[in-house]
C-alpha cells in the first residue's frame, strides 16, 4: 500500500515504557492436589503489560507415568499467576524460572500439542522454548527441531508422549541469544549409577555479549530407572555461560537437553526520540530507518521508503493518508505488512 503522511500531534490515552525486563527461579513446588496457583509480583510494575518466558528448571517423579502442565494467566503490569495442574496420584515436584519482557523485538507464545509434529511460527530462525507440561508414560521426553521453513519451526515430539506444552521465545537476534545444549553418558557415568547422592555436572560457552539476562529451560530427557529426576541449575555469567545439570538418588539419567537463552535489553531502543515517528525497513526494528518529526517531513524524502515496523511517540498518533483512505499508526508495532512511504 502507497500512502503519504501526516502526522497529527494528538493527545491520545496510550502510554509505554522503556525496554524493560525481570527474571526470577521460583522455589521448587511440591504438587500434591490437581492445582495450585501461584502469584507472581514484579519488584517493579512495568508501564507496559509484559510478555512471559516461562522454563522448568526441575522435575521430580516417581514414575515414568506422568502428567502435568503450567498455565501463566492474569499477565499485568504488576504480575502474573502461574497455575500447576497435575493429572496423575503421584506428586510432582516441580521448578520454574520466569523472564518477563517488554520489549517489542520479542514475542512469547505457549502451544500444546496432542500429536508427534508441532509447527510453530519463529522471526528470524531465532527461538529457544522449554516443556511446562507432559503427559504419557514413558523414560524419554523430548522434542528436536526438524527444519526451519518460510518462518515457520518443524519440531518432532516423542513418540511416546500423548501431550506436550511448550512455551516458546522469538525474536531479533540483537536481542535474543539462544543455545541448545544436548548431553549423553555411558554406563559407568555418576547419572546412571545408582546413587544415593547428587550427581551434577558443570558446563560452560563462550558468549561474547554485554550483561546478558539469562534463563533455561529442560528440553529433553531420557532415564533408565523408573523414578525421573532432573534439574538444571546455577545458570550465571562470567565471561562466559556457566551451569550445572544432574540427577539424584535413585534416577538414572541417560540422555538430556537444556535450552538456554541470553536476553540482551536495550533500554533506549523506545524512546530514543519523544518527538519524532521512527519507520524500520525490516521487522523487529532492523535495518534502515528513518525519522518523521513534523508535517512535510515525508514529502522532502525523495525517494519512496518501505518499512515493516515503527514507533509512534507516547501521546500521539500518525496519519497515513492515500486520497480518502486514512490508517491510524500509534504505539509500537514490531512486525506488519509491509507498507510503501512515497
Amino acid at each position: 500500500m502507497n500512502f503519504r503522511f501526516l502526522i497529527l500531534l494528538i493527545t491520545i490515552t496510550f502510554a509505554y515504557d522503556k525496554v524493560k525486563a525481570e527474571q526470577q527461579i521460583e522455589k521448587s513446588i511440591t504438587l500434591e492436589d490437581e492445582k495450585l496457583i501461584q502469584d507472581i509480583t514484579f519488584s517493579e510494575p512495568f508501564l507496559e503489560t509484559p510478555v512471559i518466558y516461562i522454563t522448568l528448571t526441575k522435575i521430580s517423579m516417581a514414575s515414568q507415568k506422568y502428567g502435568f502442565e503450567i498455565d501463566v494467566t492474569e499477565v499485568n503490569t504488576k504480575g502474573f499467576k502461574l497455575i500447576y495442574k497435575k493429572y496423575i496420584n503421584d506428586p510432582i515436584t516441580l521448578q520454574v524460572q520466569w523472564l518477563a519482557i517488554f520489549d517489542p523485538r520479542v514475542e512469547v507464545a505457549y502451544y500444546t500439542s496432542f500429536k508427534q509434529q508441532l509447527i510453530v511460527p519463529v522471526y528470524e530462525d531465532n527461538f529457544a522454548y522449554s516443556i511446562i507440561g507432559v503427559q504419557g508414560s514413558s523414560s524419554q521426553v523430548g522434542i528436536q527441531v526438524q527444519k526451519i521453513v518460510n518462518g515457520n519451526a518443524y519440531l518432532q515430539i516423542t513418540n511416546s508422549v500423548k501431550m506436550i506444552k511448550l512455551c516458546i521465545i522469538s525474536g531479533s537476534k540483537h536481542a535474543l541469544y539462544p543455545k541448545f545444549i544436548p548431553f549423553s553418558v555411558q554406563n559407568n557415568h555418576p547419572w546412571v549409577k545408582e546413587q544415593k547422592g547428587k550427581a551434577f555436572i558443570s558446563f560452560s560457552y563462550d558468549l561474547n555479549v554485554d550483561k546478558p539476562i539469562l534463563i533455561g529451560g529442560i528440553t529433553e530427557f531420557l532415564f533408565k530407572s523408573q523414578s525421573i529426576k532432573i534439574q538444571l541449575q546455577n545458570i550465571k555469567y562470567d565471561d562466559k555461560v556457566l551451569a550445572e545439570i544432574g540427577t539424584w538418588n535413585d534416577a538414572q539419567l541417560v540422555q538430556a537437553q537444556v535450552s538456554i537463552l541470553a536476553y540482551i535489553i536495550d533500554e533506549d531502543l523506545i524512546i530514543s526520540d519523544k518527538n519524532c515517528v521512527e519507520l524500520f525497513e525490516q521487522c523487529y526494528f532492523q535495518g534502515k530507518t528513518i525519522k518523521i518529526c513534523k508535517e512535510g517531513d515525508a514529502q522532502n524524502l525523495g525517494t519512496e521508503f518501505k518499512f515493516k515496523s515503527f514507533i509512534v511517540p507516547r501521546y500521539k498518533q500518525f496519519e497515513l493518508i492515500n486520497n480518502k483512505d486514512v490508517q491510524q499508526l500509534m504505539g509500537i508495532e514490531s512486525c506488519v505488512d509491509e507498507i510503501i512511504l512515497k
